[in-house]
């Protein structure tokens, strides 16, 4: 293991089995808990079968670390004790089954996945690639009391992120911002903090805490006030309608939206009325008029609907609905997801993330979910995996609808 710089701990370390590194090198180093032995032992259920390759970077500083894995070739598998620090990760690829003393769960790609630092369990995966940021205890009670929540005063445990919460990808949106600069070894001390802080606080606006009395999370009061915004976007409710709703201070709500969402509460009532308005193009509900649907999602000036559409979906809605009514007679879904679909089955075999995926469609991620979501009422690699299933097992493919 590299020396620990003086800068809280600071360090940037790498393990891969091209560079010689034995894989329990990391389950030792970055896990408490039992080691690592081969598949065939009977002193441990723990092990890590002969021929996995794989790769495992971590940087970061005492109180927070970014990290990745990419594991391939074999299974792998260990039993991780209480540790000082919270673990969040989300798939891209593969596999993971986590077992704890009350409750087992499968983890697939999409949505992302909190392990509580003072829960123990035992894992198996394989081919998997992950990214992951561990943030110690210690310093996301700080950053609690900083921001005045109330933290259970026994251990910190964590529930999942709400479907509705989880949907809109707050930490992803925050990562995408701020891990370039926290991947750079150059930045240390007070900036870095600044930055772990963050992230922190996004935990803790998006992800429920367990055992804190009659208190309501500011997790749970964000799902509340995502939720009214769904449910009553066609009657664009006012700010203090919204903050009412999910029990917060009309500043409380703004505070929360800016820092989850990166977005004001009206902003975001903006863009879910927007994305209702392409749902009904892309449905063909009013295949004659564009300022119909607007109208009815109270859109009233047609020239800043148009600029608005146009900057939230990357194309005027006039083209929405061209692609909507230029779908074929039997229903088979437009050329738009063609490609991304002829790719996914010409990479059955190997591997095929929603990056390569849309590479190669000339897509970004986002925009392929959203066109699967739409068309395919799946997301790609929900398809991938029933493509998979379905060769596994011998039977037909389903119509692409391409």
């Amino acid at each position: 293991m590299p020396p620990i710089d003086d800068d809280n701990g600071f360090r940037k370390q790498r393990f891969t089995d091209v560079g010689g590194s034995d894989y329990t090198a990391i389950f030792r180093s970055e896990y408490p808990g039992q080691g690592l032995t081969d598949a065939t032992s009977t002193v441990t259920d723990t092990f890590a079968t002969e021929g996995t390759r794989f790769e495992y970077f971590l940087i970061g500083d005492a109180d927070l670390t970014l990290r990745t894995m990419n594991a391939h070739g074999g299974r792998r598998g260990g039993v991780i004790g209480p540790r000082d620090d919270h673990v969040l990760f989300w798939l891209q690829q593969g596999r993971l089954e986590m077992h704890f003393a009350d409750r087992s769960r499968v983890v697939e790609p999409g949505s992302p996945y909190i392990a509580s630092a003072s829960e123990a369990y035992r894992f198996a995966s394989e081919d998997t690639v992950y990214n992951g940021v561990h943030i110690s205890d210690a310093f996301l009670r700080k950053t609690a009391a900083e921001l005045g929540y109330r933290m259970p005063d026994g251990p910190v445990l964590f529930d999942q992120q709400d479907e509705r919460v989880a949907r809109h990808g707050p930490l992803r949106r925050l990562l995408g911002e701020v891990s370039p600069t926290l991947m750079d070894d150059r930045v240390r001390g007070p900036m870095r903090t600044a930055l772990n802080r963050r992230l922190a606080t996004v935990v803790l606006d998006t992800f429920p805490l367990r055992d804190r009395g009659d208190d309501v999370p500011t997790a749970s009061r964000l799902r509340d006030a995502i939720a009214f915004v769904e449910e009553h976007a066609r009657d664009r409710p006012s700010v203090p309608a919204i903050a009412a709703a999910a029990g917060l201070s009309e500043r409380g709500l703004q505070e929360v939206f800016a820092r989850t969402l990166g977005v004001t509460p009206n902003g975001f009532l903006r863009d879910q009325r927007l994305d209702e308005v392409r749902r009904e193009l892309l449905r063909g509900a009013s295949p004659n008029s564009v300022l119909e649907v607007a109208r009815k999602w109270r859109f009233t000036n047609p020239s800043r609907f148009a600029v608005a559409y146009r900057a939230r979906h990357g194309e005027d809605p006039s083209a929405t609905l061209r692609a909507s009514t230029s779908q074929r007679s039997d229903g088979r879904s437009s050329w738009r997801i063609r490609r991304p679909v002829e790719y996914i089955e010409a990479h059955l075999d190997g591997p095929c993330s929603v990056a390569d995926i849309a590479a190669a469609a000339g897509l970004r991620p986002r925009r392929l979910q959203q066109l699967f979501k739409e068309e395919r009422g799946t997301t790609p690699t929900a398809f991938l995996r029933e493509l998979r299933a379905l060769r596994r097992a011998g039977g037909d493919w389903p119509d692409r609808r391409s």
